[in-house]
């Protein structure tokens, strides 16, 4: 099988473009126990001290980004995801709240319709009207409908 070298010199190109589109930062630390740790993300999604970042190209590390104190008012990931689920948390809780009280409401505008169908049905009874029995049709139907 032959291929050209039109065809080789795009292959090449095209692993030349996937490999520095996939490149991204390396992050190397040290545990308590003394093991070396390498991941994408820096551990517990910090930047410490003992965190380098290693560039896979020339294999050299650098000190990572600055710790994040929460005393100059920046705050990092996990405590910025912190307040946003408890803000969550906050909205759901009313959301809830409104729910009962919406739960509340529909049983006792169901109560009061069963309560009216029976009056409707009992004036029905007493009625002195040709549709007397389609009159009592339809509240026994709504009794059915609102009254379980």
């Amino acid at each position: 099988m032959h291929i050209t070298s039109l065809a080789k010199l795009s292959l090449v190109g095209m692993l030349l473009a996937a490999g520095t589109v996939y490149a991204a930062d390396v992050y190397n630390w040290k545990s308590n126990k003394g093991t070396s740790s390498y991941s994408d993300a820096p551990p517990n999604l910090k930047y410490s001290q003992q965190t380098q970042r290693v560039n896979v190209r020339t294999r050299t590390s650098a000190p990572s980004a600055p710790a994040v104190k929460a005393a100059s008012g920046e705050t990092s990931l996990v405590d910025e995801q912190a307040k946003v689920n408890q803000q969550i948390n906050e909205k759901n809780k009313e959301i809830e709240k409104k729910n009962k009280e919406i739960e509340e409401k529909n049983k006792q505008q169901q109560a009061d319709n069963c309560k009216t169908a029976k009056l409707n049905r009992s004036f029905a009874e007493s009625a002195r009207t040709a549709n007397r029995a389609d009159l009592i049709a339809r509240y026994d139907a709504d009794i059915a409908k609102y009254c379980n």
